[in-house]
């Protein structure tokens, strides 16, 4: 699908307007020379002699004021029809930018978590930063080939009016340059497509540098060899990139532009030698090729912009295509109530790219209930994260089944059971806002928090957003919880919350924040490494290299006895 397709797609009476408009624009100015040659030529039967024909007009003496209104009044259609033409393009441009960018918001929001992860967010930026942009460039573009290439039309058919010789003339030199002009474009296509690819690495390396910079900044041979590897170095590849298509861009363009002159000076030079042609066919015609070197200097002008933009729009329709689907029922369902999340020989493994199988999980068989908190414990490596991620719903058993209750999760319901899910990942991200109705009791509720939590001197809640989130990983994370707890769900998630917290908020954390929402009746799920805590559990899970590796009868932990799987 191209680019103009696009635009007719989205809103096809408008585009059809602009077209037709620019179409008109483009015939008025094919008009303006016949115009001219009109009014100085002293042999015209259709109008009077010059002498005969001169008005006083707003005191000044026009000559052929007949024309000269028709002239006016064209000139005036032009400057109108091109630019409702332009303005109603630019419009549709502008929403189809919005168009692209929110239905690339809702392939990434209903994309499998695992695909998303795969992909990348450098390649998600970059399209919606770069491809975008350049997509609706094109678009706008799209006017002035339009506009100009109906003027160019209209000269030829004036030029073979003129002189049927000089019209061949011209066609077999806009021939031979189209095919000079087209092969190096197609070459500078080439590499553009070759830089676009750059800058997709070249994001990887930007987000290398945001989000490494502490580990960069405590060492200098690293931090100069990550500049000269993966940012100058993708910089001076795109930069290469750049310039050679920069310059055969521009070069055949400024060949494209001298194509006029080239005739020109053929007809004036030699054309003449070998066909008879008159004074007065010889002026239409140079007027007429000078007339036209600008309508091709705007169209040769306006295909890179629009060579760019395709490339963008394959670019993007190829990354869309890559983001699959996530295939559940997004509306929400009734479920019963649950006391119990149950794992049954569920197993998840990670999608690989090379002839290695990707890490596996499972088969897992536990239970989480409510009103009880449970650890989950085990090194790096051990699929704790992995556990983390289905606990919550966000990658889906490959064999096995989870169920809340006598509610297993499927296609048609996991959209409903995520609403019942609160989680706070090693990764998480927190909003500016808080995303909920913000009622009076809610905002009691989150004034607590922030005392509690000793934030509320650092922050406060207005407008339902947070004053600032300039704070530090620890109040971040602090912050993060209080709205968590707002939002009241029935299974919570930590995955090491408290890991960079001082030793007063892990007191706060273990021994009073995780007892009261065990006394209201949530499922809690702590990943966790402060063994000096497990105490308060109820439950542990042991992980080791994806699989539970410990039975209950096994281990006994002080003051009761757990179940440890």
């Amino acid at each position: 699908m191209s680019i103009l397709s696009t635009f007719s797609r989205k809103a096809p009476n408008r585009v059809f307007v602009s077209v037709i408009l620019g179409a008109l624009a483009g015939v008025c100015y094919s008009a303006l020379i016949p115009l001219v040659l009109s009014s100085i030529s002293p042999a015209d039967p259709n109008f009077a002699a010059q002498n005969d024909n001169i008005e006083s007009v707003l005191s000044f003496d026009v000559m052929n004021y007949k024309l000269a209104a028709l002239y006016l009044v064209a000139c005036l259609a032009i400057l109108l029809m091109r630019s409702a033409s332009e303005i109603i393009l630019v419009r549709v441009a502008s929403e189809v930018a919005r168009e692209l960018r929110v239905k690339f918001y809702r392939q990434i929001a209903n994309a499998p978590l695992a695909s998303i992860e795969k992909i990348g967010s450098a390649k998600f930026i970059a399209a919606i930063n770069i491809d975008v942009p350049r997509i609706v460039t094109g678009g706008r573009a799209l006017p002035v080939l339009l506009v100009n290439g109906i003027t160019l039309i209209g000269m030829l058919g004036f030029l073979l009016y003129l002189n049927a010789d000089v019209f061949k003339l011209v066609m077999v030199a806009i021939f031979v340059g189209a095919v000079c002009y087209q092969l190096p474009m197609m070459l500078g296509s080439r590499i553009f497509q070759r830089s676009r690819e750059a800058e997709d690495k070249l994001q990887e390396s930007i987000k290398g540098l945001l989000f490494g910079v502490k580990e960069l900044k405590l060492d200098s041979n690293k931090r100069g060899m990550y500049f000269k590897k993966a940012l100058l170095g993708r910089e001076e590849a795109i930069l290469g990139h750049e310039k050679k298509a920069q310059t055969i861009v521009r070069a055949t363009m400024s060949f494209g532009d001298l194509i006029s002159f080239f005739v020109i000076g053929g007809v004036g030079f030699i054309f003449v030698n070998y066909y008879a042609i008159t004074p007065e066919e010889l002026i239409g015609v140079v007027m007429a090729l000078l007339y036209v070197t600008a309508p091709i200097a705007l169209l040769l002008g306006a295909i890179p912009a629009i060579a760019v933009a395709s490339i963008s729009y394959r670019k993007l329709n190829r990354l869309i295509e890559e983001i699959p689907h996530e295939d559940i029922n997004p509306g929400l369902v009734e479920l019963n109530d649950w006391q119990s999340l149950t794992f049954n020989q569920v197993e998840f493994r990670y999608p690989s790219d090379t002839e290695e199988p990707g890490f596996h999980i499972g088969p897992l068989d536990f239970e989480i209930n409510k009103g009880e908190i449970t650890f989950i414990v085990g090194g790096n490596g051990s699929g704790k994260s992995t556990l983390s991620k289905l606990l919550t719903l966000h990658y889906m058993p490959q064999a096995g089944n989870i169920s809340f209750g006598e509610n297993e999760v499927n296609a048609a319901s996991v959209t409903s059971h995520r609403q019942n899910i609160g989680a706070i990942y090693t990764d998480y991200f927190l909003f500016d806002e808080l995303l909920m109705d913000f009622t009076g009791e809610v905002t009691a509720k989150a004034n607590e928090y922030l005392r509690m939590l000793h934030l509320d001197k650092k922050v406060k809640i207005e407008n339902g957003a947070f004053t600032t989130l300039s704070l530090s990983d620890g109040q971040r994370k602090r912050l993060a919880l209080l709205v968590a707890l707002l939002e009241e769900k029935q299974f919570y998630l930590f995955d090491e919350w408290a890991a960079d917290q001082d030793p007063e908020f892990k007191e706060i954390f273990y021994n009073k924040i995780l007892p009261d929402m065990r006394a209201q009746g949530k499922a809690i799920v702590v990943i966790s490494h402060d063994d000096r805590y497990f105490p308060i559990a109820d439950k542990i899970l042991v992980m080791e290299q994806g699989r539970l590796v410990k039975t209950p009868s096994q281990v006994q932990l002080p003051e009761q006895e757990t179940a440890i799987a």
